[in-house]
This record gives C-alpha cells, structure tokens and sequence, in this order.
C-alpha cells in the first residue's frame, strides 16, 4: 500500500510541508512505480533518498521477529529505500539537489544513527563534486552521490543500485550514450531488448491452473511425452551456456489444440532468467539445443534478425559484464542480491544492437559460444575472477565487438564483484 501513502501525502501536504517514505527498493526501478516516481517528481522537491546495501540478516526469535538489515522497517524481510521531500508548489523549482545515499550498513544503535545524520548534514553542499564519502572517525558508511532532480526521469532512479559511483556513471553513462566504448573510440551501440526480440508466451498463459494451455512435468528424460521445456533454474545444474529441457509440457484436453500449436510456434532456443540469485546462481541466459519454451524462470527469446550467430551473440553478450551491469541496473530488486526481470522489464533492457553487427562478427560468435558452450561457470559472485568469465568476456569484446575496452570491461568486473548486490545471499 506504499503507493497509496504517497499519494495521500501529495494530497495532504501543504506547500512547505516535508514528508518521509519508507518505501520498497523497487521504487527505484520498478515498471510498475514509474506512476509513483512520475508524481514525485512533478509535485515534490526529493531532498533525499537513502538505500542500504547492508547483508546482515537476524533470524526470527521468539520474542523478535527476524528482519534483513537491508531495509529500514523493523520486521521487514525485503529490500527498502528511504525518500524525504518537499511539497512543492507549481512555480517553484525543481532543479535542486536530490541526494541518494548509499549505506554500506544500517546503523545498529540510535547514536550510530544520529552520528550519521549530523555526517550526512555536513556533507549536504556538492561543492563541485557530485560525490562525497560518508565518514565518522575511521569507518566509511557509504557515498553520497548529488544529482540534480532536473536530470532525473520517471523511468528509472539508477542511482541506488551500487555503493560505488564509478559503476553508477559508467551504468547511467552506457545508457544516455547507448553505447559502450573508450574516448575517442566509435563503441559498441545498444538497443532495447524488446527492439531486437520478441518475447515467448507468459508463463501463466503456459501452466497457470485456470487459464494455461498445458501442464508441466519435471524432467530431463527425452523420451517421455510431450513437448520439451525449460523450466526450473538451479545453480547446481544450469552451469553451462548450453542446456537441455528439463521439463516436459502436456497439452491440456480441455484446452483449444489450434491455441496450443500456436503457444508452441512461439518456442525458442534462447532463453533469459526471469528472476537470478547473483551469488549461486551462474547463467542470465542459456541456449537450448532444441527450440522449447521457457517457464516460471525462463523468458523465451526470438531474435526479430534470424542470421546465424544472433543467439550466440546475445547469449555472450547477457552472461559478461556489461550485461550484466545493465541488468541488475535496470532490474526489480525485491531483495538484495537479487535481479527480477518481468517480461515488461527485459523489454527495457539494453543489449547488444544486431543491426550494427556484420555476419563475419556474428561467425566469430558462433564460434566462441561452440567452444565455451560446456563449459563450466562460477556464480555471479566470483564475475571478476572467474577465469571462464574472462575469457568470454575479453574473446567477446577484441573477436566479435573489436573493441580496445578489454582492460576497461576487467576493472568493472572486478569492481562489480565487491558489490554487496552480488554477494549478498537473501
């Protein structure tokens, strides 16, 4: 009921009045609170905006309910991000300073808290720089970074996502640009996912008890009946680019067969993780090595340019590191450590743009995916120093992309993989 409150407040609120939120982390980038992030743009000065990246979790007791240190209520067991503003008038000005902290811890005591209130107060003046470290004696909180409200969109608010603000510039940089690349260099463009591919069918068209067409059995036997499908993702098995089926769909009796054949017609061979645990969890997309549809974790993708090497491509491109950066920017984060992806998220997300590519680079492709295809990768956790990682990444960005950002795209992975985002297991 976050929403509502917020509402209620701009409703409410006299000109002047100052109002908090405590609100959950997907208001920074969830689809479905762009109504949210609209209204306080428009009728608010946001004066702050505090996110904690801490991992801490306290189990339930008895007589304390457990919670996770990431948010800001004291029960909560999900993500959350503190707003404070201003209600405006329609002739004041919203080109002030919007504030996001960035915590690498909560406090734990109320005089921790006040020390870091009278920290963030004295830091509250850019004075030319659009970051500044939060310290109190000899420990570092986290960062304040200074972003005017002016710059800001109702799409998304990327700058809570990381603790380090190199990854937040490069991360708003890649996507104001649409390109990745050095200075000086012409870089790689970017377009929307949804702009390069279409989407296979919702998984609630698929299984759901009422509406699906079919239903689903594990397993990874081929010869038992029905059509081959994708459907849970355990870290444990989903270790390679390449997978098979592990599940099998039964078309429904009671169900339209012509229905049926055409949900089937949307099947494919790449497919994108729904939802990833970025810890334990190793793969953002896999290539099948039959066309199958994607389910529950599973979002089937049909490349809109069907030359040979496309798949492949995007496959490598949505398991390195900018992919990588781009998807946990832009994705719904409900817990950190974690990167949700609805359909209507992952059309938004910036990939690769096929069209730019030619077929030479789409055959160079082809032939990294067939020689990394098996082999095994480590979690997201390990992105800066797993050796197979690397490899995929730097064969990538000098063979296909003929990019000179190779030492550029490893210090990223390195700096990703200290992010509690990645580490984090809730």
């Amino acid at each position: 009921l976050g929403s509502a409150f917020v509402l209620l407040a701009a409703e409410r609120l006299a000109v002047g009045g100052r109002c908090a939120f405590v609100l959950p982390a997907t208001l920074l980038t969830g689809s479905r609170w762009e109504p949210v992030r609209k209204l306080l743009l428009e009728q608010f000065r946001i004066d702050w905006v505090v996110v904690s990246h801490d991992e801490r979790h306290r189990a339930h007791r008895a007589t304390l309910p457990g919670r996770l240190w990431v948010g800001f209520s004291e029960s909560t067991r999900f993500a959350e991000t503190l707003v404070v503003g201003t209600r405006i008038g329609e002739r004041d000005s919203r080109d002030g300073w919007t504030r996001f902290v960035n915590l690498r811890r909560n406090p734990d005591q109320p005089t921790e808290a006040l020390a870091l209130v009278r920290s963030l107060l004295a830091t509250d003046d850019p004075d030319g720089s659009p970051n500044a470290e939060i310290r109190i004696g000899d420990t570092a909180w986290g960062v304040v970074e200074f972003v005017r409200q002016a710059a800001l969109t109702p799409a998304r608010w990327f700058h809570g996502t990381f603790l380090r603000g190199r990854l937040t510039s490069a991360t708003v940089g890649f996507i104001q640009g649409r390109r990745v690349g050095l200075a000086g260099e012409a870089g790689v463009a970017l377009r929307k996912l949804g702009e390069v591919c279409e989407f296979g069918p919702y998984e609630m068209q698929i299984k759901n008890p009422t509406q699906g067409l079919f239903e689903i059995v594990e397993t990874e036997d081929a010869t038992c009946a029905g059509h081959p499908a994708l459907w849970h993702h355990k870290s444990s098995h989903v270790c390679c680019l390449e997978q098979s089926a592990n599940a099998r769909l039964l078309p429904r009796t009671d169900r339209d067969a012509a229905a049926q054949a055409v949900m089937l017609g949307k099947a494919g061979r790449l497919h994108l993780a729904r939802e990833l645990r970025h810890a334990p969890q190793r793969l953002a997309a896999v290539i099948t090595g039959e066309r199958m549809l994607g389910v529950s974790s599973w979002i089937t993708l049909l490349p809109k340019d069907r030359r040979p090497g496309v798949e492949e491509v995007l496959c490598l491109w949505l398991n390195g590191t900018v992919g990588m950066l781009l998807r946990v920017a832009g994705a719904n984060r409900p817990y950190l450590g974690r990167s949700r992806m609805p359909s209507e998220v992952a059309q938004q997300m910036l990939v690769l743009d096929i069209d730019a590519l030619t077929d030479d680079q789409l055959a160079s492709a082809r032939s990294i995916y067939r020689e990394l295809s098996s082999v095994e990768l480590q979690g997201f956790a390990q992105i800066g120093d797993d050796p197979q990682r690397r490899q995929l990444d730097r064969r990538l960005w000098v063979e296909v992309l003929q990019s000179q950002t190779v030492p550029e795209i490893d210090q990223l992975a390195k700096a990703l993989q200290l992010e509690p985002l990645m580490t984090a297991r809730h």
